[in-house]
This record gives C-alpha cells, sequence and structure tokens, in this order.
C-alpha cells in the first residue's frame, strides 16, 4: 500500500481538487481519508491532520450536522491525537466517528467502521483499559467476519494485527501469542510485503516478551529495509524502537542508543510520543541515559517532553483503583 507513497500522495490531492471541482462532496471527502492515511503511513502527522480537520468541515453540514462519511476522516483524526498523547480527545472523537460510519451500509463503510474500532483498541491500549479493549477487539472481529478474505486479511494486517498481540500480552496470555507465532511459521506465508512486515513486527513483539532478543532482531532485519524502501517511516520508527529494546536486553548499550536514535530523528519533527510511551518503563529507561548523552551538547526538548509523560502516565496509573471500571463503548 505504502510502497510508492508519495506519489499516490499526489494523486489523492489530484483527486480531491476533482471531486470538489465537480462538487461531489462525498467522494471528496472519502479520498481526503484515504490520502490522510497515507500520509499516516509516511510519517506526516501534521500535513494529515490538516487534511481530516478540512474532510470535517467539508462534511459539516447547517447546524452541525455531519454526513456519515466524516467517521472516516474523524478516525483518523483520532489515531492522530492518541499518537500525540491526547488521549481523552482521541476517545471521544472515535466514539463519534464509529457513530457517523454506523448510520450507512455500504462495503466501504464496513471498512471505515472496522478501522474506527482498530483505532478504538489503540486508544484503550494507550490508556491501559484492557477489558475496553478486549470489547474494541470483539466489535472488530464481528465486523471482520462479515468480509471477503483476502480483504479481511490485508486490513488486519494494516490496522490491528500488531496490537491484537499486544494485547494478548498485555492481558498475559504468552501461550496464545506463543502459539500464533507457530502456527504462522508452519503455513503459507502471505505473498504480500507488507502483510508478510507486520507478521514479522507482531512476532518480533512476542519474541521480546519471551526474553529473546537475538530471535526479534532477526525478525526485524527481515523488514527494516522494506519498510525504508516503502518510505513507511512510521513502520521503521517502530522497527527502530524494538531494535532498541533488544539491544537492550542484551546488554549493547551502544547499538540500543544508535538505534533509539534513529528513531528520535524520525519521530521528533511530527510530535510522537505514545510510540514511545506505549513501550513502558525500558523504554523510558533508554530514552533517559540516551538524554544524558545529548545534554553535553545542549538542550533536549524532545526528549524532555518524552519523559515526562512517561512521568504522568505513572502517575495517572498509581491513581487508578485496583479494579478499573469498564468503560461503555460506542
Amino acid at each position: 500500500m505504502f510502497s510508492s507513497a508519495n506519489n499516490a500522495i499526489q494523486s489523492g490531492f489530484q483527486a480531491i481538487s476533482l471531486a470538489q471541482a465537480a462538487k461531489q462532496r462525498t467522494l471528496a471527502i472519502l479520498v481526503m481519508g484515504s490520502t490522510a492515511l497515507l500520509m499516516v503511513g509516511t510519517g506526516q502527522l501534521y500535513e494529515a491532520q490538516r487534511l481530516t480537520l478540512e474532510a470535517t468541515q467539508l462534511g459539516t453540514l447547517w447546524r452541525g450536522f455531519m454526513l456519515p462519511e466524516v467517521g472516516w476522516p474523524a478516525s483518523l483524526q483520532a489515531n492522530i491525537l492518541r499518537e500525540w498523547n491526547q488521549l481523552d480527545a482521541a476517545m471521544d472523537l472515535a466514539g463519534e466517528a464509529i457513530s457517523l460510519c454506523q448510520q450507512t451500509a455500504s462495503v466501504a463503510s464496513l471498512a471505515f467502521l472496522l478501522y474506527g474500532y482498530a483505532v478504538l483498541l489503540r486508544i484503550c491500549l494507550s490508556r491501559g483499559e484492557i477489558d475496553a479493549a478486549r470489547s474494541a477487539l470483539q466489535q472488530y472481529e464481528q465486523i471482520r467476519v462479515s468480509m471477503n478474505q483476502p480483504t479481511s486479511i490485508y486490513m488486519h494486517s494494516l490496522f490491528t494485527m500488531v496490537d491484537q498481540v499486544r494485547l494478548w500480552l498485555a492481558c498475559g496470555e504468552m501461550d496464545r501469542a506463543t502459539q500464533w507465532i507457530e502456527e504462522l511459521d508452519l503455513r503459507e506465508r502471505q505473498s504480500n510485503s507488507f502483510v508478510h512486515e507486520r507478521e514479522e513486527v507482531a512476532s518480533a513483539r512476542v519474541h521480546l516478551a519471551k526474553n529473546q532478543p537475538a530471535l526479534a532482531l532477526q525478525r526485524l532485519e527481515r523488514v527494516l529495509h522494506r519498510a525504508t524502501v516503502g518510505q513507511r517511516w512510521g513502520h521503521v520508527m517502530e522497527i527502530r524502537l524494538l531494535q532498541a529494546l533488544a539491544r537492550q536486553m542484551l546488554h549493547e548499550e551502544l547499538e540500543a542508543l544508535s538505534a533509539l536514535s534513529e528513531a528520535i530523528r524520525l519521530a521528533e519533527p511530527e510530535g510522537y510520543m505514545r510510540s514511545f510511551v506505549d513501550e513502558g518503563v525500558p523504554m523510558a529507561a533508554l530514552l533517559s541515559r540516551l538524554r544524558e548523552r545529548q545534554r553535553k551538547a545542549g538542550p533536549t526538548p524532545y526528549l524532555d517532553t518524552l519523559l515526562a509523560a512517561f512521568q504522568e502516565q505513572s502517575k495517572a496509573q498509581k491513581g487508578l483503583p485496583k479494579q478499573r471500571r469498564q468503560e461503555r463503548l460506542p
């Protein structure tokens, strides 16, 4: 999907202009959403946010009534807000987006609704709300089974495979995650290179959870070059972060900090936060060591912001009751 991302983004803007010139409001909104998705994949969060806001404005009619198609770009906007650590706003917007997508019944709206629940799952994981995350995944799976298999497999890889594994690990379902890897390695792999990339990244996360950093690094090396060539900078950043954690487990600090520095280089211009914070205490420790090194050369405002976000999350988690109340999902 992102192998020729820049060309696809330019084609998307051309299609948006044509749709607007033809006064095809609905079509323009949908193309804006698809173009914003490509931009998120290439790490252009600010431009993607601008485009989703433009789509929302285009789809807002008299007295604030919104066209159902606004649900698609709104879900993308919610995901961006989550990455910027605006979790409450992201949760509210994801609920609104899902409600809008539920107002129409078509193949396209089904895909948009699927993405809405995928984003909701991701937000719940970032908030540490495991029961709500399970519920979002259940809603997602109910929609997914009604889709044709090739589309379902591709969309699951694109939106949710890695987060599903993250949920298993957060729930302590290590046996389930291990069985998934074993079955994955036994069956014939998908020819689609993007699907293969997501499978390897998800597998690497399981290896890290099992304290198998060498196996994780093998998985990640297989897909790093491909993601780089495809200009999927968000995924490259994720791979670099996992490499850093694996090197840290192997007590290879220089290599770990090198991989982390590469991730920081990609993340800082677009304000990524949750990609770091969601990796937990080991990532905070690595960031602290990197800040110690870089402070010798001057201020480190971005690293300071990231580490402050870890502290805020730690305080918030300490203030929660042991039995978190399950939130009502859209």
